[in-house]
């Protein structure tokens, strides 16, 4: 687990950006830095594709947003479009989280739990058929995690139109991380409130209605 979080920081946070910066300190063009700085992550992709013979969804994500910055590079050479090429899609994902509050049969927050913890699916469907506390900090938690994500792109898209182009790359990072860690301390505190998974991680494996 520890590893997974360190390989994350280092090649989809740490390495992009000081990529970027090292390239520029060459003179290489902004837009060229912006593509081959996304290689990182794109790279730990194929490798954990070829580990584990699988490419999971966030995987698939990765690999499209390396796929269209190396179009827009070649297409346009517009370094601005290239800041904001992961703003579009958290754009589609956060759309998709409040969407999944009316289409399908869950919210996206409470699918990506399912997916996270496979050996506890059936407790928490349990819960969510019998407990009606637990449905509604889910569907609370993919409006928390959908305006969110629409506020963090607005906020890359705005920087990378106003200000100078070599600065967005760092500041969009740390916003990035910002509203992550925001959004995850918002998220543990709403399910502390609720519970459930205080008493899932406390080993039970059916959970008592509240």
């Amino acid at each position: 687990m520890l590893g997974d979080m360190l390989g994350t920081l280092l090649f989809d946070f740490a390495a992009p950006v000081g990529g970027y910066y090292l390239l520029r300190a060459f003179d290489v063009a902004p837009v060229w830095a912006l593509t081959l700085s996304g290689l990182p992550p794109a790279l730990r992709v194929l490798y954990l594709a070829g580990r584990h013979r699988r490419v999971d969804g966030m995987g698939v994500f990765v690999l499209l947003i390396v796929a269209v910055s190396l179009a827009t590079t070649l297409l346009t050479g517009d370094a601005r479009l290239q800041l904001v090429r992961g703003a579009w899609f958290s754009v589609l994902i956060g759309v998709w989280m409040l969407a999944s509050l009316w289409v399908g049969r869950r919210p996206t927050t409470y699918q990506a739990t399912l997916a996270l913890l496979p050996g506890r699916a059936d407790a928490l469907e349990a819960r969510w058929a019998d407990t009606a506390s637990f449905r509604r900090v889910w569907r609370v938690l993919a409006v928390v995690w959908g305006v969110g994500g629409l506020l963090h792109s607005a906020g890359s898209i705005v920087m990378a139109y106003t200000l100078p182009v070599d600065v967005v790359p760092g500041l969009d990072t740390g916003l990035s991380i910002g509203s992550f860690v925001l959004l995850q301390v918002v998220t543990q505190v709403l399910l502390a409130r609720e519970g459930t998974l205080n008493r899932l991680f406390r080993g039970r494996d059916q959970l008592p209605a509240a």
